[in-house]
């Protein structure tokens, strides 16, 4: 018996370590994109002209903080939904499982990128022109799985909002945050991208406590 508690105490921690770690790493990602200022305007998320590397490598951390989110927030959102399915069952699973496909949208999304960034040989030579298609297509490609990938979340925690509305104000309220944050950004993009780079990471950061919150609402 002592066994059995001992083992349950250990993954309770550990779902709660992954939900603070999903927290970080949310953090992670708003503080790089406020550090590097991409250029953003509808124009730029596809490339016109070959980038030069940059000389600290923002692309990876942001990779490695969207990944970190995505799988420590996975098997939290999950037992959450274990855990908490008594008190509205449908929302229950309709949110987990758009939470979860968020997840693996942006995991399938992302581990190719991170493979291209620590594969250790040199990679073949080709002409500007056909490198710069091939940029081309993959930011597309990267573009559409990422918007797909945030939208769905945002859906999923909006549903999770609701739910707690009541119960859990702190939790509705920074979701909520969090989605007009975002909504009022995209207006910038034709205007000013560093207002919209800004207001994107503040929405990013009013999320940082979703994933925390969850962890211990799964082993309460």
């Amino acid at each position: 018996m002592n066994v059995k508690y001992t083992n349950t105490d250990l993954f309770q921690t550990t779902i709660y370590f992954l939900g603070i770690l999903a927290g970080l790493s949310l953090f992670g990602y708003a503080l790089v994109n406020l550090i590097r200022m991409p250029e953003v305007n509808p124009g730029a998320f596809v490339p016109k002209t070959l980038a030069q590397p940059d000389g600290f490598p923002f692309g990876l951390f942001q990779l490695i903080f969207v990944l970190g989110f995505s799988f420590a927030f996975l098997p939290v959102s999950v037992m959450f939904t274990i855990k908490r399915y008594a008190e509205n069952p449908y929302a229950m699973i309709l949110g987990c499982s758009l939470l979860c496909l968020a997840s693996i949208i942006e995991i399938i999304n992302s581990l190719p990128f991170l493979g291209m960034y620590i594969y250790p040989e040199q990679l073949t030579q080709i002409s500007p022109d056909v490198m710069l298609y091939l940029n081309q297509k993959a930011a597309i490609n990267y573009l559409s799985f990422d918007v797909a990938g945030f939208t769905i979340l945002y859906v999923s925690l909006l549903i999770y909002a609701f739910v707690y509305w009541k119960s859990k104000r702190i939790l509705s309220y920074m979701v909520i945050a969090s989605v007009l944050t975002f909504t009022a950004s995209a207006p910038f993009l034709w205007v000013s991208g560093k207002a919209a780079i800004v207001l994107m990471a503040i929405s990013v950061f009013c999320l940082v406590p979703i994933p925390v919150l969850f962890g211990k609402m799964a082993v309460e």
